[in-house]
C-alpha cells in the first residue's frame, strides 16, 4: 500500500482523525504498515464505528462535521504570555453579518466564583469558513481580554445569532506556565535512588518500609550532601503481581510500606504489643527479614492482621459518635479531602473482598460499573469496612506525610523522588472507576526492537485520548496532583506517551500494535500548572525510540531529559564526554531494568537468561556477549580520556574504584541532576528487574539488598564515595564552562 493509498482511503482519513498514525518505524528501523483489521479494533475500542463502509463513512462525516459545528472546542489552552490571546469559535452565519452578533462568556474559576465577559461581534476575526448541508458555518476569533491567574477555568459560551436565536458551547481554559518547574538551587545536585521494598533491616517487618527510608533520608541529607532520595512507585500494585510497574491505582499508596510501630494506635494498644513480642510473633518477623527474597504476600497477611487490630483500636478511641477526638475530626477531614476518589477506590477494595476476585469484569452486571445504584447499596451496608481502607489510606498520608517534614529538617532540598508508572492494570481499581475514559481492549506496550523481537505488550490499559479530553483531564489532574503531593521531582515512566502511546490490540504481540497521538499540548500544560503549582521538577523518561524534536519539545516545556551513560554514545560508538550531556537532565549509569554497573561488567544478565533458557537462538547469546566486550572496552576508554582511569588493560572485573570513576565521570556533566542506584553504591550484582525473564528464571521486584541498613548507612567507604560525588558535582560545572570556552 503507497502513500496515496494511505491519504484517501476512507478509513485511514478516519484513523488521522482519531490520531492513528498508519506507518511507523520500530526500533529495529523497520518500517512497519498498520493493517486494515488492527485499524478498526483500535478505532472500536475508542468508541468509534468502522466494521463496515457505511460505518466508516459515517464517522468520518461525523468527526469532519464536528470540527465546524461545535462552536467552541473541548478544551482551550492560554499562557500568561500571549498577548492578546485569541479565542476561536465557529459560528453558523449563514447571510448574518459579524457586526449583529454578540459573544457573552461565564468564566468560572476552580472555587466556583465567576464573571461574565461580553464580546462584540465587530472585534471578531473571521479566519476560514465552510458550507455544510446549505449553513455556512465561519471560524472567528475573539480577544479573551481581562487577568487570567494560572488555573483551571470553566468557559461557557452563548452566540447571540439574530432572531433570538442563540447556540451555546462550553470548554476547559487551561491557563499554564509555558514550562514546569525548575529550582533556582541547586543547579547540579545528585542523589540516589533505591527500591524500597528490597531495604534490609533489623526493625522492618521483612520489606523495606517508611521508618527504613526515613533513617535513609536523615543519613543521605546531612552527611552525603545528598538532594533526593529517589524511591520505586510506591502505589498499590495490582493483585497478586509484584511489579510496582503494574498498580492497581496510581492514586492511591501500597500499606505495606508502612512502619506500624510508628502509628499511634500501636502505641495505645498494649494488648496488640504485647502480642507482638510473643517469640511466635517475632519468629515470623526474624523469618521475613531473613529471607532472601521479599515475600510479599507473608508480608501483607502478617501486616494487615495488625492493620485491622489498629482500625479497631482507633474507632473505639477516636470515632465515637458523642467524643470525636481531635485526630477522628483529622481523619475525617482526609476523607473529605479525597473524595469521591477515595471512596470509590476503597469500595473497589471491599468489593474485590466480598466477590473474591479483581477481575471486576467478572463481576456481576450491577457491579461493573462504580455509578449504579447496586454499588451505592453496597456502600452503605459496608460502611464499616469502606472506612477501614479509608483508615488505612489516612496512615499511608501520614506517614508520607513525616517523610516531607525530614527531607526539610535534614537538607534534602528536592525531597522524594518519585517515579510514575505509565499506565495501570486492566483488573485495578483505577481501571473500575475510570472505566469510561480508558479504551477497552487495548494494553499500552513498544514495538519491536533489539531486545524484544516481537515488540511488547505491558498488560495495562491506556486512556482514551478523546474520552480523556472532553472529562478535561480529570484522571491526568488528579493523578499528577497526588503524585506531586510528597516530594520535588517526579519521573515520568515512557515520556513519550505524553505524545503517543503504542496501542496493542488484547491478545496481540508488539509487531500488532499502532501509535495513536495524544493532545501534547494540553497534556504539557497541565503537567506545567501541576508542576508550578506544587514546585516539582519533571523528568521524562525519553528513552529508545523518542526523535530529536520530540526530545526538544520536552525540554522546551522544561522536563528534564534521562540520559544514562549506556547508551550516550557519538556516531562511532564512542561514550560521549561528560561536557556533551545536556544541562537540562537527569543522569544515570543504569535503571532498575537494566543491570548494575557490577552485573553488567560481569555479564550477569546474559549468564541468567542463558541459563533460564529465555535467548531463542545461541547466536543472540553470541551477539550479546561480543556487544557487551565492546561496550566494556567503550567505558574504560572513556574513563582513561577523562584521566579517571590509569590502568592500561581492560580489568576482567570490575573493582571498586573503577566502578567510582564511572560515577566521577557522569559528575562532571553540566546536567542538573545525577541519581546513583542503591545496588551501584553497594556494588551489588543482581538488578531489581530482569525485562524478559519470567518468575521461574528471575525472580523480578523480589531481590534484597544483600547489606544491613544500619552496616552501610555507617561505612566509611559509601561516605568516601558521596564526598567524591559532592567534590565532582561543584567542580564539574566549572569545567563544563572551560570546554564551552
Amino acid at each position: 500500500m503507497n502513500n496515496y493509498e494511505f491519504s484517501t482511503k476512507p478509513i485511514w482519513q478516519l484513523g488521522r482523525q482519531y490520531g492513528i498514525e498508519p506507518v511507523y518505524s520500530d526500533g529495529l528501523g523497520v518500517e512497519r504498515k498498520v493493517t486494515v483489521p488492527h485499524l478498526q479494533q483500535v478505532l472500536a475500542s475508542m468508541g468509534v464505528k468502522a466494521s463496515s463502509k457505511k460505518e466508516i463513512l459515517d464517522s468520518l462525516a461525523h468527526a469532519a462535521l464536528r470540527t465546524w459545528t461545535q462552536v467552541i472546542d473541548s478544551v482551550v489552552v492560554r499562557y500568561p504570555s500571549d498577548a492578546p490571546f485569541m479565542l476561536a469559535l465557529s459560528l453558523p452565519l449563514e447571510d448574518i453579518s459579524l457586526e449583529k452578533v454578540s459573544v457573552v462568556i461565564q468564566v468560572t474559576d476552580e472555587k466556583g466564583g465567576s464573571r461574565r465577559l461580553s464580546l462584540p461581534g465587530s472585534r471578531g476575526q473571521v479566519t476560514s469558513e465552510k458550507t455544510i448541508r446549505g449553513v455556512k458555518y465561519v471560524q472567528v476569533h475573539f480577544p479573551l481580554l481581562g487577568k487570567f491567574p494560572l488555573g483551571y477555568f470553566r468557559l461557557s459560551v452563548c452566540v447571540k445569532l439574530s432572531a433570538g436565536r442563540t447556540v451555546e458551547g462550553q470548554a476547559l481554559l487551561i491557563v499554564a506556565p509555558r514550562k514546569c518547574y525548575l529550582p533556582s538551587s541547586p543547579k547540579r545536585a545528585w542523589g540516589i535512588s533505591l527500591q524500597l521494598y528490597g531495604l534490609r533491616s533489623r526493625r522492618n517487618w521483612g520489606i523495606g518500609d517508611f521508618r527504613d527510608l526515613e533513617d535513609v533520608m536523615k543519613v543521605a541529607g546531612t552527611r552525603w550532601g545528598v538532594a533526593t532520595i529517589g524511591v520505586n512507585p510506591l502505589h498499590i500494585p495490582a493483585e497478586g503481581l509484584t511489579s510496582p510497574y503494574s498498580p492497581s491505582s496510581r492514586l492511591f499508596w501500597s500499606p505495606v510500606y508502612l512502619n506500624l510501630e510508628g502509628v499511634e494506635e500501636w502505641r495505645i494498644s498494649a494488648g496488640l504489643r504485647q502480642r507482638a513480642k510473643s517469640a511466635k510473633f517475632q519468629r515470623r518477623l526474624q523469618q521475613l527479614r531473613e529471607s532472601p527474597l521479599v515475600d510479599y504476600e507473608a508480608v501483607r497477611k502478617l501486616k494487615w492482621t495488625v492493620l485491622e487490630e489498629l482500625f479497631r483500636v482507633f474507632r473505639r478511641h477516636h470515632l465515637q459518635p458523642q467524643h470525636l477526638t481531635a485526630r477522628g475530626r483529622a481523619f475525617a477531614r482526609f476523607v473529605s479531602g479525597f473524595n469521591p476518589h477515595l471512596t470509590m477506590f476503597c469500595t473497589f477494595q471491599v468489593l474485590t473482598e466480598h466477590l473474591g476476585t479483581v477481575a471486576w469484569r467478572t463481576w456481576p452486571n450491577v457491579f461493573q460499573h462504580p455509578q449504579s445504584p447496586a454499588v451505592e447499596v453496597f456502600q452503605r451496608s459496608n460502611a464499616t469496612r469502606i472506612q477501614f481502607y479509608q483508615y488505612v489510606q489516612w496512615l499511608c498520608e501520614l506517614q508520607l506525610q513525616q517523610l516531607d517534614h525530614v527531607a526539610k529538617k535534614y537538607s534534602l532540598s528536592l525531597r522524594l523522588y518519585h517515579d510514575l508508572p505509565v499506565g495501570i492494570h486492566p483488573d485495578g481499581a483505577d481501571a473500575w472507576v475510570f472505566q469510561g475514559q480508558l479504551a477497552s481492549g487495548i494494553t499500552v506496550g513498544a514495538p519491536p526492537d533489539s531486545f524484544n523481537l516481537n515488540g511488547q505488550s505491558w498488560g495495562l490499559v491506556v486512556p482514551n485520548p478523546v474520552r480523556l479530553r472532553e472529562d478535561g483531564y480529570r484522571f491526568l489532574r488528579e493523578t499528577l496532583r497526588q503524585n506531586m503531593r510528597h516530594g520535588g521531582v517526579l519521573r515520568i515512566d515512557h515520556a513519550l506517551g505524553l505524545f503517543r502511546m503504542f496501542w496493542v490490540p488484547q491478545g496481540g504481540t508488539g509487531k500488532d500494535g499502532v501509535y495513536v497521538k495524544t493532545y501534547v499540548d494540553e497534556i504539557l500544560a497541565v503537567l506545567a500548572l501541576e508542576s508550578v503549582r506544587r514546585k516539582v521538577m519533571v523528568v521524562g523518561e525519553d528513552l529508545g525510540a523518542v526523535t530529536s524534536v520530540i526530545r526538544k519539545k520536552l525540554s522546551t516545556a522544561g522536563l528534564l531529559s534521562y540520559r544514562l551513560l549506556f547508551f550516550e554514545r557519538e556516531n562511532g560508538g564512542a561514550m560521549i564526554p561528560p561536557h556533551g550531556y545536556p544541562e537540562l537532565a537527569l543522569v544515570a549509569a543504569t535503571t532498575h531494568d537494566l543491570p548494575t554497573l557490577k552485573g553488567f561488567w560481569a555479564g550477569r544478565d546474559i549468564i541468567i537468561k542463558q541459563e533460564g533458557g529465555v535467548y531463542p537462538r545461541k547466536k543472540d547469546i553470541e551477539q550479546d556477549r561480543q556487544q557487551r566486550a565492546e561496550d566494556r572496552k567503550r567505558l574504560w576508554e572513556a574513563l582513561h580520556r577523562e584521566g579517571l582511569w590509569s590502568a592500561e588493560a581492560i580489568p576482567s572485573s570490575l573493582s571498586d574504584e573503577m566502578l567510582q570513576a564511572m560515577y566521577r565521570y557522569l559528575a562532571r556533566t553540566p546536567s542538573r541532576l545525577l541519581i546513583v542506584q542503591l545496588e551501584d553504591l553497594l556494588a551489588e550484582l543482581d538488578p531489581p528487574n530482569l525485562p524478559g525473564a519470567p518468575e521461574s528464571v528471575y525472580p523480578s521486584w523480589r531481590v534484597r539488598i544483600g547489606r544491613e541498613l544500619t552496616a552501610w548507612l555507617n561505612d566509611p567507604a559509601i561516605l568516601r564515595f558521596a564526598k567524591a560525588m559532592q567534590r565532582g558535582r561543584r567542580k564539574g560545572g566549572r569545567m563544563h564552562q572551560i570546554c564551552r570556552e
